[in-house]
Protein backbone atom coordinates (compact mmCIF):
# COMPACT_ATOMS: atom_id res chain seq x y z
CA UNK A 1 0.00 0.00 0.00
CA UNK A 2 1.25 3.64 -0.83
CA UNK A 3 2.12 5.64 1.90
CA UNK A 4 -0.84 8.20 0.86
CA UNK A 5 -3.56 5.02 0.97
CA UNK A 6 -1.89 4.10 4.50
CA UNK A 7 -2.17 7.66 6.30
CA UNK A 8 -6.14 8.61 4.70
CA UNK A 9 -7.12 4.62 5.56
CA UNK A 10 -6.14 5.35 9.02
CA UNK A 11 -7.15 9.31 8.79
CA UNK A 12 -10.80 7.69 7.64
CA UNK A 13 -10.72 5.04 10.74
CA UNK A 14 -10.15 8.07 12.89
CA UNK A 15 -12.52 10.28 11.85
CA UNK A 16 -15.21 9.52 14.15
CA UNK A 17 -13.28 10.90 16.79
CA UNK A 18 -13.28 14.92 16.40
CA UNK A 19 -10.74 17.77 14.89
CA UNK A 20 -8.12 15.09 14.17
CA UNK A 21 -5.45 16.31 11.86
CA UNK A 22 -2.30 15.24 10.39
CA UNK A 23 0.85 17.30 9.64
CA UNK A 24 4.01 15.99 7.17
CA UNK A 25 7.18 16.33 9.25
CA UNK A 26 10.65 15.53 7.82
CA UNK A 27 10.73 11.96 9.73
CA UNK A 28 6.92 11.13 10.14
CA UNK A 29 3.49 12.42 10.31
CA UNK A 30 2.29 13.91 13.35
CA UNK A 31 -1.93 13.12 14.26
CA UNK A 32 -2.67 15.77 16.27
CA UNK A 33 -6.56 16.33 18.08
CA UNK A 34 -7.38 20.05 18.97
CA UNK A 35 -3.76 21.18 18.59
CA UNK A 36 -2.30 18.28 20.50
CA UNK A 37 -0.02 15.37 19.20
CA UNK A 38 -1.12 12.08 20.23
CA UNK A 39 0.49 9.93 17.33
CA UNK A 40 2.72 9.80 14.57
CA UNK A 41 2.90 7.64 11.35
CA UNK A 42 6.20 6.25 10.40
CA UNK A 43 5.61 4.41 7.28
CA UNK A 44 3.27 1.74 7.55
CA UNK A 45 3.12 1.52 11.06
CA UNK A 46 0.75 3.81 13.47
CA UNK A 47 2.47 4.77 16.89
CA UNK A 48 0.67 5.94 19.99
CA UNK A 49 1.48 8.09 23.17
CA UNK A 50 1.78 6.14 26.24
CA UNK A 51 1.76 6.56 29.56
CA UNK A 52 5.23 6.40 29.69
CA UNK A 53 5.47 9.53 27.40
CA UNK A 54 6.89 7.23 24.57
CA UNK A 55 5.46 6.28 21.52
CA UNK A 56 4.75 2.85 20.66
CA UNK A 57 3.72 1.00 17.80
CA UNK A 58 0.18 -0.09 17.33
CA UNK A 59 0.21 -4.11 16.87
CA UNK A 60 0.79 -5.02 13.63
CA UNK A 61 -2.00 -7.80 12.93
CA UNK A 62 -4.49 -5.23 14.30
CA UNK A 63 -3.68 -2.40 11.52
CA UNK A 64 -3.27 -5.36 8.74
CA UNK A 65 -7.07 -6.20 9.66
CA UNK A 66 -8.20 -2.33 9.90
CA UNK A 67 -6.36 -2.00 6.36
CA UNK A 68 -8.08 -5.47 4.70
CA UNK A 69 -10.50 -5.19 1.99
CA UNK A 70 -12.12 -7.38 3.63
CA UNK A 71 -15.17 -6.21 5.94
CA UNK A 72 -13.42 -4.68 8.68
CA UNK A 73 -15.17 -5.91 11.98
CA UNK A 74 -16.29 -3.29 14.17
CA UNK A 75 -14.08 -4.57 17.51
CA UNK A 76 -11.01 -4.06 15.61
CA UNK A 77 -12.06 -0.41 15.11
CA UNK A 78 -13.73 -0.36 18.58
CA UNK A 79 -9.88 -0.86 19.78
CA UNK A 80 -7.86 1.38 17.75
CA UNK A 81 -10.41 4.23 18.37
CA UNK A 82 -9.97 3.53 22.24
CA UNK A 83 -5.56 3.63 21.86
CA UNK A 84 -5.83 6.50 19.93
CA UNK A 85 -8.59 8.49 22.62
CA UNK A 86 -6.31 6.96 25.35
CA UNK A 87 -2.75 8.63 23.96
CA UNK A 88 -4.62 11.74 23.25
CA UNK A 89 -6.00 12.02 26.66
CA UNK A 90 -2.40 11.35 28.50
CA UNK A 91 -0.84 13.70 25.73
CA UNK A 92 -3.83 16.46 26.69
CA UNK A 93 -2.72 16.10 30.44
CA UNK A 94 0.71 16.37 29.99
CA UNK A 95 -0.33 19.63 28.09
CA UNK A 96 -2.29 20.52 30.80
CA UNK A 97 0.53 20.17 33.26
CA UNK A 98 3.38 21.78 31.61
CA UNK A 99 0.85 24.65 31.08
CA UNK A 100 -0.02 24.84 34.93
CA UNK A 101 3.75 24.62 35.36
CA UNK A 102 4.70 27.74 33.44
CA UNK A 103 1.98 29.53 35.04
CA UNK A 104 3.04 28.65 38.86
CA UNK A 105 7.03 29.53 37.91
CA UNK A 106 5.83 33.09 36.31
CA UNK A 107 4.11 34.05 39.54
CA UNK A 108 7.55 33.14 41.20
Amino acid sequence: MVQKEFVNKILDILSSISNVSAIKDKRYIALYKDGVMFGKIIEQSVYLLNNGNKFIEVKNELITRLLSKNKIDQCDIDVFLFEANQAWWLAKGKTINISNMKKVLHKI
